[in-house]
């Protein structure tokens, strides 16, 4: 069922499918900042969402979503739940009544080579430029 808006010059209908795809995009870039951006979630994603419009012009989005490991999981739901009911809102001008997120899986986050390099020289400093003579020595 669209959603269906009237002003003075007609009326504007915008598909569940629209927001469906609002809706994606918006938790794939949530997602990919996160570094948790499988294949596997790409797969799955599109099939885990479910748009539904009220009948007052408002609409509901269910969304199951791979959590992030080691990160708080309600404050990551937050954050995501506050993202797609601003996207969806700022693009369609429609209400996001409810946001429901299920989270059944983990994923731990992508590592980024650039932190490895800085670890990797943090325990240098912290070692000494000859921690590996250290080590070797004992």
């Amino acid at each position: 069922m669209p959603v269906n808006q009237h002003n003075t010059f007609g009326e504007i209908s915008i598909s569940e499918a629209v927001l469906k795809d609002i809706t994606l995009k918006t938790v794939e870039t949530f997602l990919k900042a996160e570094k948790i951006y499988t294949d596997k979630v790409k797969k799955d994603l599109p099939k885990n969402i479910r748009i539904t419009a009220d009948e007052n012009g408002s609409a509901s989005i269910w969304l199951k979503v791979t959590g992030k490991y080691g990160e708080n999981l309600i404050d990551f739901t937050k954050k995501l739940q506050l993202l797609v009911k601003e996207e969806v809102e700022k693009m369609s001008e429609i209400n996001v009544a409810t946001i429901d997120i299920t989270i059944e899986e983990l994923e731990y986050p992508e590592s980024d080579d650039n932190e490895e390099h800085e670890l990797e020289e943090a325990l240098e400093e912290r070692n000494g430029d000859n921690g590996e003579e250290q080590f070797n020595k004992q």
